[in-house]
């Protein structure tokens, strides 16, 4: 990935912003937080606000979406 690219990547979420991303509810979210269910997911928080980096929610993403066998053609 280019520089550039990884610039673009690495924007700042609001829970809701990386939730909507994911398809998931921003609560599912802040329940992972807190149970550490995901670590996988690197989330931070600055003074009281919580963030995820764009790539690595994208990064997540990835890594979680699972391919069905009666998706893939020959």
């Amino acid at each position: 990935m280019d520089d550039i690219a990884a610039a673009n990547n690495d924007r700042e979420l609001t829970t809701k912003e990386a939730a909507s991303l994911l398809g998931l509810s921003p609560s599912t979210l802040r329940k992972w937080r807190c149970t550490h269910e995901h670590p996988e997911l690197t989330w931070r928080k600055r003074f009281r606000h919580v963030f995820y980096l764009e790539s690595d929610v994208l990064e997540f993403k990835e890594l979680s979406t699972k391919i069905s066998s009666n998706e893939i053609y020959i």
